[in-house]
């Protein structure tokens, strides 16, 4: 990964992320990195995905297979235009979006790509789909150098924001709260889930919510939930 970053210039304003890596950042990665010892000496090694996103605003997790209760679906190039329409409105400054891989065998789990804000996958053979993780991140690393120099790559109609758009981990707190509230009136079973968050999710990912928004959502649901009383 280190690597296809380095090779398509994403060095400046670019941080590695590695969740729980399976083994130590040693010399003999940083040997296999081939020239990219800065970026894997540098790299932050956290204990979750969610810790890796705190204050990212766009998180796009790459998969080989689509999933039924997933977030939105984006092709590479959509997803990396939405990622510089958002860096382009939030002014440069604080706001940054990640784009999420999954390890070598299995990829990112259901969980893991329902933290993301949409689903990315590279079109391949459909009979034999599988990309290796190089593979995979250097594709996106070229599409977003190509974008990084081409104003063409966003479409020219993007929404400005009121607003700044929230962060993955504001929107994860507001889901949480709505969880709790529709647990507190009996709407939502904990020990019988079925497909009710999910479902409730992709219809919050379709519009990009932005911090405002989150902040009203979250307003609203703590005042249902006060008004409630529970027998």
């Amino acid at each position: 990964m280190a690597r296809a970053m380095k090779t398509m210039s994403l060095v400046s304003g670019t941080q590695l992320f590695l969740v729980n890596p399976l083994c130590e950042i040693d010399a003999v990665a940083v040997r296999r990195a081939s020239g990219a010892a800065d970026l894997v000496n540098t790299c932050q090694i956290v204990a979750s995905l969610d810790e890796a996103l705190i204050g990212c605003t766009g998180a796009f997790g790459m998969t080989v297979r689509a999933r039924e209760l997933g977030p939105e679906p984006m092709s590479p190039r959509a997803a990396v235009a939405t990622a510089k329409a958002i860096w382009q409105q939030g002014g440069a400054v604080g706001a940054c979006s990640a784009f999420v891989f999954g390890n070598e065998t299995n990829g990112l789990t259901n969980e893991e790509l329902q933290r993301c804000r949409a689903e990315v996958s590279i079109a391949t053979n459909p009979d034999y789909g599988s990309l290796n993780l190089g593979a995979a991140v250097q594709i996106m690393t070229y599409l977003l150098r190509e974008a990084s120099g081409s104003q063409s790559a966003v479409n020219s109609g993007a929404t400005r924001y009121a607003s700044a758009l929230a962060t993955v981990d504001a929107v994860e707190g507001f889901y949480g709260q709505l969880e709790a509230a529709l647990i507190q009136v009996g709407f939502h079973d904990p020990m019988r889930p079925r497909r009710l968050m999910p479902k409730i999710r992709r219809i919050f990912e379709r519009t990009h919510l932005e911090t405002d928004e989150v902040n009203i959502l979250r307003g609203v649901v703590a005042a249902l939930s006060q008004g409630i009383k529970v027998d």
